[in-house]
Order: structure tokens, then sequence, then C-alpha cells
């Protein structure tokens, strides 16, 4: 049974990534805040952020476990709209290089953030920007959180 808790962490990661992918900036912030209601929404949050990203990264048509799941045009090309600060910037940066160096200290809205632009760019990257809007409304809508691969 999914707690109270764990569902809001859940829709205010779906919720910041939606946010971000459309550019909406209060939609941003309101994500953004509802992930820092409770210390546990933030958790769930990020671990259901770190789980979308993952699965992108598998869903891509190139992936290998043989070689760095490096970012694709598409995900770079969406990376280049989207306004990032500093550290979360670089650290998205690193992500897209497979998670390599530089390493950063972020607090746990900033890597709240870079794991939700992150997960946007790699799913992106796979279904394009359109077809993302709609998965991530899909299961938004739904009551559990199935894998993105298709």
């Amino acid at each position: 049974m999914i707690s109270t808790k764990q569902f809001a962490g859940e829709n205010a990661a779906l919720d910041l990534m939606l946010a971000h992918l459309t550019h909406d900036p209060q939609a941003i912030a309101s994500a953004t805040a509802d992930t820092a209601v409770c210390p546990t929404t933030t958790a769930y949050a990020r671990q259901q952020l770190a789980g979308l990203l993952h699965d992108a990264v598998l869903a891509h048509p190139d992936f290998s476990p043989r070689r760095p799941a490096v970012l694709g045009p598409a995900g770079r090309a969406w990376l280049q709209h989207v306004t990032m600060h500093g550290p979360v910037a670089d650290t998205v940066m690193a992500l897209a290089d497979d998670g390599t160096d530089p390493r950063h200290r972020l607090d746990g809205a900033q890597w709240i953030a870079a794991y939700a632009i992150s997960a946007v760019a790699r799913i992106i990257d796979v279904y394009g920007p359109d077809e993302t809007a709609e998965r991530l409304t899909q299961i938004r809508n739904a009551d559990f959180l199935p894998h993105l691969a298709p």
C-alpha cells in the first residue's frame, strides 16, 4: 500500500519534471515547495526521480552496459533552453556524460532539481518532447508508477 507521504513525493517529482519540460517557472517553484514539505516527501521525490532517470537510460535504443550512457542530441538540445544555476547545471552535465566528475555538494532541493532535469532530458532523448509530456502525464494520473521502458 502506498503511503500518503510517498504519494505526495512521487507526485511532486512528476510535477517538477512536467514543469521543467514546459519551462513554467511558477510550476517549478510550486513543485519545489511541495517536495520541501517534509523530509519523507523530499526523500521519495529524490528516489522517484533517480529511478526515472535510470529507467530512461535503460530505455534508450542505443544503451549498452559496455559503454557510458552519454546523453544524445535530443536531450542535449533540450538542455540548452533550461534555466539552471551553478552546481546544478554542472551536475546535470556530469550526469549527461554518465556521471563522471565534477562532483558537487548539493543540498536536497538542488539534487532533486538535477535529477528532474536530467530525467526529462533522458526521456526526451528516447521519446521526444511530445511523447515525454504524454508519458509523464499518464504516470502522474495513474495510481502507480510503471517503468518507462516500452
